[in-house]
């Protein structure tokens, strides 16, 4: 699937159809086929055409779009949890610790890197919702003069998980809390609020006026 936001068209959505099903491999909680391994970098056979085969009396012709060779497809579902697990640890404010998710091509070397003085410590909320605590990160903007808080984070034992290169055991422990997490639109001492079954969270407020803002 693609985006293209300056056709013709205007915004236009590009998607192959493929008959049939592909199942990605089931993998071992441990070891080298694992999530939790670091994988090496590969280079699919056919990313970047796919090849349509004839039908009805046509042509074979190639389309833009990615393959996955049958025997990449463990390393694949590999690279689709580590990346999940990378996206997560963003979304709470990591910094470093992503790194360890990412391969080369995905900007490993970027997120080891401190690029800016605190880079470290981004990841510097916590807050109990309920009977969870979540961590992850916070910003304060201005809405009309108004000053708003937004959070988001991660359950505080998933992130934990996730930090340590535990991504498999993260999954199945994400899986068994699923059930347990909050789930209304709004909670004490904050206004709109979005749970996420995964265990992620983000959260608004509208913070108390200052006197330095409250002057006009």
């Amino acid at each position: 699937m693609s985006t293209e936001l300056l056709a013709k068209e205007g915004i236009t959505v590009n998607a192959l159809q493929a008959p049939g099903k592909g199942l990605l491999p089931a993998r071992p909680t441990e070891g080298r086929g694992s999530a939790d391994a670091v994988l090496s970098e590969r280079n699919p056979q056919y990313a970047g055409a796919v090849k349509i085969p004839a039908v009805g009396g046509g042509r074979e012709r190639l389309q833009d779009g990615f393959l996955i060779p049958r025997e990449d497809l463990s390393w694949y579902g590999q690279l689709l949890a580590r990346t999940g697990a990378a996206g997560q640890l963003a979304f709470a404010g990591a910094g470093t610790e992503i790194s360890r998710y990412l391969t080369a091509n995905q900007g490993h070397k970027h997120y080891k890197q401190q690029t800016f003085a605190g880079s470290s410590s981004v990841r510097d909320a916590r807050h109990k919702i309920g009977s969870t605590w979540f961590v992850g990160t916070d910003q304060v903007f201005r809405v009309n003069r108004v000053r708003v808080e937004a959070f988001s984070g991660m359950a505080e034992e998933l992130y934990q998980l996730l930090v340590t290169g535990e991504v498999e055991a993260y999954r199945r422990r994400a899986y068994d809390l699923r059930n347990t997490f909050p789930s209304g639109t709004t909670a004490p001492e904050w206004g709109p609020i979005s749970f996420g079954d995964d265990g992620t969270v983000m959260a608004l407020r509208i913070l108390p006026k200052t006197e330095a803002t409250s002057t006009p």
